[in-house]
């Protein structure tokens, strides 16, 4: 398996990117990117200036080398085929061959900010963005020059799907499928998106998808830590569109957490499914979440005990349900966790 990087761009040292490295051309390194599950995620090209430290040997890659292995066992390494997009680009100037028609991620030189664009044309060292719709950024529009560019990132999944080649097809249906914007108040800004599955007098349980629609985990939330519930929004349309494409490819739930669902008629339902699994949890008034396999649930007293975890801090004890303001399970992060 090719060397991976922790790849850093600025100041904070706990903000970084991982990938490995597919070339070097003058000013220029070419990345293929990972996700936190360890899937493909990008191709990111950056300015050598821009990079300012490159870590090759860490616990949290030997964790993402880990789970990257065990994504490839069950064919899930690389769901939007950009292995594909790597075998064809040898140089720079092949990777800008490719760029016209998609929508990218960029910065520039000088600026800390990234804004997203679809660009159109690339001739005589510029790149032209023409304006697109979008349900989830506010695009650019213009002209930048080559020598201009920071970085720019193509190919990841959320922006194949905000393309308007594909958006077209879906732009008469606005059916949301059931989901819902779930507003937590440590910070209303901030939502889970999801479809309700149960609730009791306490708690409310939803199957959440990702930030591209994708089903993502079980999550229960205490009803008295949410700070509204939306039901229709332009974000919740966009997100549909997204999994209706997904399903087209068959990648809307990756880690099989619909059949979890269908299961669940009522809150012990899911507690005795989550029995056993490593779950994440957030106590009232925190925000870190904590990481435990679930041993037991008895009344309101949730044992937990301790796991080897590459990533997280694990927790063993029993805590009180009433003290939870949410917990989650069989997401596709905690389900790598579990596999250990």
């Amino acid at each position: 398996m090719e060397k991976l990087y922790e790849i850093y761009t600025g100041a904070d040292d706990d903000s970084f990117e991982v990938g490995r490295l597919l070339f070097e051309e003058n000013s220029w390194q070419l990345y293929l990117t990972l996700d936190e599950l360890g899937r493909d995620d990008s191709l990111l090209l950056i300015r050598k200036s821009a990079v300012t430290r490159l870590l090759d040997q860490t616990d949290y890659l030997a964790e993402i080398k880990h789970r990257q292995e065990l994504l490839v066992q069950k064919s899930l390494a690389d769901p939007f085929k950009l292995e594909d997009k790597v075998s064809l680009i040898k140089s720079v100037e092949s990777l800008m061959d490719l760029l016209p028609g998609q929508v990218v991620c960029f910065g520039l030189e000088g600026e800390d900010y990234q804004q997203w664009g679809y660009i159109d044309e690339i001739s005589d060292g510029q790149v032209s963005f023409a304006a697109y719709p979008s349900g989830k950024y506010q695009p650019f529009a213009g002209v930048v020059a080559v020598s201009q560019l920071r970085r720019l990132a193509a190919f990841s999944g959320e922006w194949l799907l905000d393309n308007p080649k594909f958006k077209k097809d879906f732009s008469s249906e606005s059916a949301t499928e059931n989901l819902r914007e779930v507003h937590l108040k440590e910070d209303p800004d901030s939502f889970a998106v999801g479809r309700l599955l149960c609730a009791d007098d306490d708690f409310s349980l939803y199957l959440t998808v990702d930030e591209i629609g994708r089903d993502d985990s079980l999550l229960l939330v205490k009803k008295s830590a949410v700070d509204r519930v939306i039901e229709q929004s332009e974000y919740l349309q966009d997100i549909s569109r997204c999994r209706r494409q997904l399903k087209e490819k068959r990648l809307e739930d990756p880690f099989e957490v619909q059949g979890k669902a269908a299961n669940i008629k009522q809150m012990q339902d899911f507690w005795q499914l989550a029995a056993g699994q490593v779950v994440s949890f957030v106590m009232k008034d925190e925000k870190k979440a904590d990481y435990g396999v679930l041993k037991s649930k008895e009344g309101d007293a949730l044992s937990f005990e301790q796991y080897p975890s590459g990533k997280h801090e694990t927790f063993a004890g029993q805590i009180n349900l009433d003290e939870v303001d949410r917990l989650e399970a069989f997401g596709g992060e905690l389900t790598l966790e579990n596999l250990h």
